[in-house]
């Protein structure tokens, strides 16, 4: 059994596309379908329908992934690219893997990351918009959507640390005296010819699980996951507070993520933008050992986005007595 679980792995692994968009749209319907299970009847649920109608959390989460793209844009879409350019960069942060904690000072940080970026929908859906400065004219509605894919963002480990090499050396580079360069969350790290570490944590892995689960739809792996025993998902603290604690369980995950061999850097590609060369760097073939680890982390991660997702909504919008 072990030997064809590794090699259902390695043939999804070696299946992989080379274009990623965070969990990818099934991951993160499956994470909005267990928010919708886990608030049925709630007052949350109802003020979730009066912002979405019978847009669901599933289908609502894949909304700011699909504004990124340049076809099938709705008005509603293009006036939030218009009024807000530098949206791409609300999915993810930085941070380098070796620091123990997000800290705003720290190189890869960024006041309109995903860290700044959910307590920005927090306070939007408040009815507070004044209080936050990451977005312009965004809607509730629009901030729900975000919303709802953020907190599946910041759960994967590679949206929030990053790699920094010297040569073929990963380096903390808060403090760092020499050169280095980024990772970009794993993007420029290839294993097997052209895949990329980043998608197989986006795509991949919630491909395996979902082909390992049985579950040929995003509804079905939600069900799957709300069958298991749920992992340890609660956040104390205030609510605007949360994502950083989030952020500080997936960047501890993405160090684990990174534990990897950096065989050689490879200076041939270049940068479309600056026509300077663009960093890339060859790892060693990931393990079994490796496989079933990041198996294991995406469907606990995934799984805590949900009950995250339900939990953060309940506290905007609690049952009254």
């Amino acid at each position: 059994m072990k030997t064809l679980r590794h090699g259902l792995l390695l043939l999804l692994v070696c299946a992989a596309a080379p274009a990623a968009l965070g969990w990818g749209d099934e991951g993160h319907r499956a994470i909005g379908a267990m928010a919708d299970h886990l608030l049925a009847g709630t007052a949350a649920a109802r003020h979730v329908h009066d912002l979405l109608g019978d847009e669901s959390l599933s289908t609502a989460s894949v909304w700011a992934d699909a504004v990124k793209g340049r076809t099938n844009l709705t008005e509603e879409m293009l006036r939030f690219k218009a009024d807000n350019p530098n949206h791409a960069v609300s999915h993810y942060t930085d941070i380098p893997f070796e620091e123990p904690r997000y800290r705003d000072d720290s190189i890869g940080a960024a006041n309109v990351d995903v860290v700044h970026a959910i307590p920005a929908c927090f306070l939007i859906l408040q009815g507070k918009p004044e209080a936050q400065t990451i977005f312009t004219n965004v809607s509730p509605r629009v901030a729900l959507r975000l919303l709802a894919h953020f907190i599946g963002d910041i759960h994967q480990p590679l949206h929030v640390g990053s790699g920094y090499l010297d040569k073929t050396k990963f380096v903390d580079p808060n403090g760092y005296a020499g050169h280095y360069e980024s990772d970009l969350g794993a993007n420029q790290l290839l294993f097997g010819g052209t895949n990329k570490l980043h998608f197989y944590w986006d795509i991949t892995v919630v491909q395996t699980n979902m082909s390992l689960a049985r579950a040929q739809t995003p509804l079905q792996y939600a069900d799957y996951l709300l069958a298991r025993p749920a992992p340890d998902w609660k956040t104390s603290g205030p609510l605007l507070n949360w994502d950083r604690v989030w952020a500080d369980e997936s960047l501890a995950l993405s160090a684990k993520a990174h534990d990897v061999a950096v065989l050689d850097e490879d200076d041939s590609r270049l940068d479309w933008r600056t026509n300077q060369p663009r960093p890339q760097w060859h790892i060693k073939d990931l393990s079994p050992a490796y496989l079933l680890w990041s198996q294991k982390t995406a469907e606990e991660q995934m799984t805590k986005a949900g009950y995250r997702l339900a939990a953060a909504l309940q506290a905007l919008w609690p049952n009254t007595k």
